[in-house]
Formats: C-alpha cells, structure tokens, sequence
C-alpha cells in the first residue's frame, strides 16, 4: 500500500476536519484513489473512521459521496451492542 495509510492518516490529523475522497486525493495528489479507498477501508475496519453520505458539492459526478471522519482512539464496537 506504499504507506498509504499512513499518509491518509496525517491528512487528516493535520486538517481536523471531516474530508471525502476528492478532498483527500486534494491533499494527496501523489497517491492514486485506490490507495486512498483501500486506507479509508482499513481505518473503518479498524474502527478508527465512520462514513456518512452526504450531497455532492459538485455539479459534475455522483449525486451522493462519503464523508470521512477520523478518530484518535478506536470506537467501541457495535456488533455486541445489538440486541435481536
């Protein structure tokens, strides 16, 4: 993943801010979108990321896009928390 999440991980501790993908790709040009995806994915499996959808800001493109939001410490997992 050439430290890829590494590098995604300083993005967003340097911003503070939830971000998208083209926010990020923004910031990091020199990393590809997959890179990008495949750090956001292991972050919100290692639940230190949540995502939400939210409006485009932009005219062109997808209606709906994901809003990162990082989180220093690990979340609690919600699977166990569920009843039935």
């Amino acid at each position: 993943m050439s430290n890829a999440a590494t590098k995604v991980r300083d993005v967003f501790e340097l911003t503070k801010r939830p971000m998208t993908l083209t926010d990020i790709r923004t910031a990091r040009p020199d990393l590809k979108s997959s890179q990008i995806s495949m750090a956001l994915c292991y972050f919100i499996r290692q639940r230190y990321m949540t995502r939400e959808q939210i409006p485009n800001e932009q005219s062109v493109g997808r209606k709906k896009v994901w809003r990162y939001t990082f989180y220093q410490t690990k979340l609690p997992s919600y699977e166990h928390n569920q009843s039935m």
